[in-house]
């Protein structure tokens, strides 16, 4: 066989390769929304059918502790607790924990709510940094804030509020989010249902760029047509809805997002509360939660995430900010995956060992470099005379078909059982699938690259990207 013979033949069977990765993948993600799509139609008819004024009138209804880690959060921290002060719950505190702010973050909680220091007992069950002085709500009596230097991350801020969590659910939450009045009511409601068993619980949020916001209220929903912006929507689509209701219905979740997540306080002692070790604090806890009911399999625990759609956070909204956000999240994964390897196909860790890892080693991990590799591949065999025209067409256009029709099912499946966004909006989404293979995809795939190496090199760092200045 000559050399180019060779080489003809070991690009063939490369591409073939890489052929049946994209096409497995792909069936995976089918498979994974149809189960997310008949899972959260289950969910929304069981949310019907609850009886929401009973669980809030209930004099046992669970009260729960709200964390929200704040640094230099001015420009969001009013709405974000006035959101929280006006839930439709019947018990709950609040926690804010001033992360040494350096804007006026302070003083728009002190307009807010009103506060007088106090002297009370602070003991330490978790690693949260050196704290200055704790306050006490007047005008809101319900909230205590927590002045702290800076210096354990976010990890330490949510450690100190958890020091001071009086109830046996925490709800950590960003101080960026904007939650609806019933998000709480509605998750807890599931949580009611089995305490004993449901340690963990995350649900939908999505992004409030665009949108008008008063007092913690969102009183027009002009969602923004930036496709920055628009394709985020799209993703927290698929990958809330898509992906992350399949996983929990065989109690595989593999992420409770810190912007809203619900853990029961006795789960957060026994594990020591948050890592400061780790780029990002909830995905390395939720692989320690699973950890942690491997080794009490006997108890049933599980961790949820529901459908319901709780609130709005920010997003980034510029191709650089995004890159930003997208490297730290590459880098927190493969921090995550390496650290607990050990789970990867484990039969001690059921059905988290055996579908939620393998897609994020396979995707997560590896995934970009197969896909930068594939298009590579067939590039240089289209340009070599190794693939015909038509060969190289075809692929492109099942790439394309594939991806779309990933998120037309996302896009169906969420539809059906939430009006939250406009018609011209889901159109406008649905527009932007057919374009994602050749725009969104491969910001996302070079912000996945560098985020691999910097992981590689060690880096560690927090990065917060570049926010829109709000009017």
């Amino acid at each position: 066989m000559t050399l180019s013979g060779a080489f003809s033949a070991m690009s063939y069977v490369l591409f073939l390769v890489f052929f049946v990765y994209f096409i497995a993948l792909t069936l995976f993600y089918i498979l994974l929304a149809v189960i997310g799509l008949v899972e959260g139609m289950r969910r929304s008819r069981q949310s019907e059918e609850e009886n929401y004024p009973l669980i809030f009138l209930s004099t046992v209804t669970i009260p729960v502790s709200i964390v929200i880690p704040a640094h230099n959060e001015e420009d969001w921290i009013e709405d974000c607790l006035s959101s929280v002060l006006a839930l439709n719950y019947p018990k709950f505190e609040v926690i804010i924990v001033d992360d040494e702010s350096t804007d006026k973050t302070f003083e728009i909680i002190n307009k807010l709510v009103g506060m007088r220091p106090i002297d009370m007992p602070y003991i330490k069950h978790y690693r949260d940094g050196k704290v200055r002085s704790i306050y006490k709500g007047i005008k809101h009596p319900n909230v205590t804030v927590i002045r702290k230097f800076a210096g354990v991350k976010k990890a330490g801020a949510v450690n100190a509020g958890l020091n001071l969590a009086s109830y046996d659910y925490v709800c950590s939450m960003d101080a960026d989010t904007v939650l609806e009045p019933d998000a709480l009511i509605k998750i807890m409601a599931q949580v009611e249902k089995d305490p004993d068993r449901i340690i963990g619980i995350g649900s939908y949020f999505s992004l409030v760029n665009g949108l008008k916001v008063k007092k913690g209220r969102v009183v027009e929903k002009s969602f923004s047509y930036n496709p920055i912006v628009a394709y985020q929507n799209m993703e927290y689509i698929r990958s809330f809805i898509g992906n992350r209701i399949a996983w929990s219905k065989y109690n595989a979740m593999p992420i409770v997002a810190g912007g809203f997540s619900i853990w029961r306080k006795d789960v957060l002692y026994e594990l020591g509360g948050f890592s400061a070790e780790f780029t990002c604090e909830d995905i390395e806890f939720t692989f320690r939660a699973h950890d942690y009911i491997a080794k009490n399999k006997e108890k049933g625990y599980r961790i949820l995430m529901l459908p319901y759609h709780v609130g709005w956070t920010e997003g980034p909204s510029d191709v650089v900010s995004l890159i930003s956000q997208r490297e730290r999240w590459q880098r927190v994964t493969d921090e995550t995956i390496w650290h607990y390897k050990y789970m990867f196909c484990n039969p001690r860790f059921g059905g988290f060992a055996f579908l939620a890892l393998p897609y994020f080693v396979i995707y997560e991990v590896l995934g970009v470099f197969f896909e930068v590799t594939s298009i590579i591949l067939v590039a240089a065999g289209w340009i070599a005379g190794i693939l015909d025209v038509k060969t190289f067409l075809a692929f492109v256009a099942l790439m394309v078909i594939t991806q779309s029709f990933v998120s037309l099912l996302s896009i169906f499946s969420f539809t059906r059982t939430h009006r939250l966004f406009s018609v011209s909006y889901t159109c406008y989404m649905i527009f932007l699938s057919f374009l994602e293979s050749f725009s969104y995809r491969w910001i996302n795939a070079a912000a996945k690259i560098l985020g691999t190496f910097r992981f590689m090199k060690g880096v560690k760092t927090h990065d917060k990207y570049k926010r829109e200045k709000r009017s």
